[in-house]
């Protein structure tokens, strides 16, 4: 007598399909959003250009995440420059910190107005910079700490960029720009 064994396997992907199917439409618009962030935090940490960052969250609903970060690149606020081990702070409560790559290492042990800062942004400003490295632990005391923007003032690329991050955190997203002459 021949029994009939069902094809698990075309049972399962009929499941899934009909889970998708019944998911709503603003969380089947994120799915593709969530899917990149998942992908480019787990192997390892990743840059990714600000304004296709920018674009991604206005193009997955997250319009006032995209403005908050539009904001904190592009708008005059507080914020703490730290540069050649000499901290400069202009405002109260200064949400921005602005350093080079040189002054990384020494960021732990100043004495800076760190609990409201979101974003940091780290210039890099020639060839040599490329050789050294941008240790996140540094930035572990930014209690609400979510960017790090990179701006490279020499031509470069997405793969060096990556490359001088050490200890990623899956607390920050990472951008970068790369601006020569402006």
């Amino acid at each position: 007598m021949k029994t009939n064994i069902p094809n698990q396997i075309f049972k399962q992907s009929e499941h899934i399909i009909a889970v998708y199917n019944r998911l709503s439409f603003s969380l089947k618009s994120i799915l593709p959003f969530i899917a990149f962030v998942l992908y480019s935090t787990t192997i390892y940490s990743q840059s990714i250009p600000s304004d296709s960052y920018i674009q991604n969250l206005k193009a997955s609903g997250q319009n006032a995440s995209a403005t908050e970060l539009e904001h904190l690149l592009y708008d005059l606020q507080s914020a703490v420059y730290f540069f050649s081990g000499e901290i400069k702070t202009y405002g109260e409560k200064p949400t921005s910190f602005f350093t080079e790559i040189n002054s990384i290492s020494t960021i732990g042990s100043s004495a800076t107005l760190k609990n409201d800062i979101e974003i940091v942004t780290i210039e890099i400003n020639s060839i040599s910079d490329l050789s050294k490295t941008i240790d996140l632990s540094q930035f572990s005391g930014f209690n609400k700490l979510k960017y790090i923007y990179i701006l490279s003032n020499i031509q470069t690329n997405e793969m060096n960029i990556n490359q001088l991050i050490q200890n990623p955190n899956p607390q920050y997203t990472i951008i970068y720009k790369i601006s020569i002459g402006g």
